[in-house]
């Protein structure tokens, strides 16, 4: 039913009823465990990586965004996919349509799926007053959907939500542009984490 290579960026999850937000966060919930203990045994099966710590460190963020990194890669669009991909870009008529010709693999997203995983396990550990919850809030006066809205997100009181996933891979897609370095990982769990640590004090 559903996929571990999903997309955190797929208009599908903007269109699910709530009770189908609920299966979907029950299987997430319910995999989650095993799929981190695959990346970690992937990571440590890896040449140059067999020292590395699963241990929700920092540091360990630091090393797994340098795996991260040589584990990308892309697939052009199918003439169907670059329509489709016209379609759903086109706010206006009069503006020109911008983006790549490529996508993330189904592979590549299931890693940065477990990556996601991984990343919001580490921020649970640092910050044990975020939890995993199914975004079902709208945003703003009309109440259109929140970009998270049907997916796992880290809540807590008096914090804003995270999406672990939708961070790992909007890191991804950098990653394959050439703008950023595996290493941003870390510097991404830095900032989320000290953002809402800093949040809580006040």
């Amino acid at each position: 039913m559903f996929t571990i290579a999903y997309n955190a960026n797929s208009k599908v999850h903007l269109l699910r009823e709530k009770k189908e937000i609920d299966l979907f966060f029950s299987w997430f919930m319910n995999i989650l465990p095993s799929r981190i203990e695959e990346l970690i045994s992937s990571v440590k099966t890896t040449e140059g990586f067999s020292d590395w710590l699963g241990d929700y460190s920092s540091a360990s963020l630091a090393r797994l965004g340098d795996w991260y990194e040589t584990q990308l890669e892309t697939r052009p669009y199918s003439p169907e996919g670059v329509e489709y991909m016209k379609r759903i870009m086109r706010f206006d008529e009069n503006r020109p349509i911008d983006f790549e010709p490529w996508t993330l693999t189904d592979e590549t997203l299931a890693t940065s799926v477990k990556v996601g995983m991984y990343f919001g396990e580490a921020l649970r550990h640092r910050l044990p007053f975020m939890d995993w919850r199914p975004f079902k809030v709208g945003s703003g006066k009309s109440k259109q959907p929140n970009v998270d809205y049907g997916q796992p997100v880290l809540e807590g009181p008096k914090v804003l939500h995270v999406n672990p996933v939708g961070i790992c891979q909007t890191l991804a897609f950098a990653i394959a542009r050439g703008q950023r370095s595996g290493r941003h990982l870390n510097e991404l769990f830095e900032y989320n984490a000290k953002m809402r640590e800093d949040t809580r004090i006040r």
